[in-house]
């Protein structure tokens, strides 16, 4: 087991978020319990500079988030605006400020979108 230097923040999708998938044309989980992504951050000294981080990303957050479910930005959620307050009020955020690596294999690194 190996501790890794990263805060994690959970999503858990809200009833907004799935009411949004559910009527898209794709398939949608039977459990949202296992729905969600996870993002690794910095470690912080307290958790309002956490929770600052967590606000400067809150547009690529939403924005990966959506664009699992559909590019086209026409059909995402109306008042969907790349803020803090909309990614509060489509997911849960859980916290964990430690993170453990039980996996045998070397952690893969690689970027999937571009800053803005």
């Amino acid at each position: 087991m190996k501790l890794i230097n990263r805060f994690v923040v959970t999503l858990k999708p809200k009833a907004d978020f799935i009411a949004w998938v559910s009527q898209l044309d794709t398939e949608t989980p039977e459990d949202w319990e296992y729905d969600g992504g996870a993002y690794l951050f910095d470690e912080h000294d307290s958790e309002q500079s956490l929770m600052d981080d967590i606000n400067r990303q809150a547009q690529t957050i939403l924005e990966n988030e959506l664009s699992l479910w559909t590019e086209d930005r026409n059909r995402w959620p109306v008042g969907a605006e790349p803020t803090f307050t909309t990614l509060n009020r489509l997911f849960t955020l859980y916290i964990a400020v430690a993170s453990f690596d039980l996996g045998k294999s070397q952690l893969l690194r690689a970027d999937v979108m571009t800053e803005a």
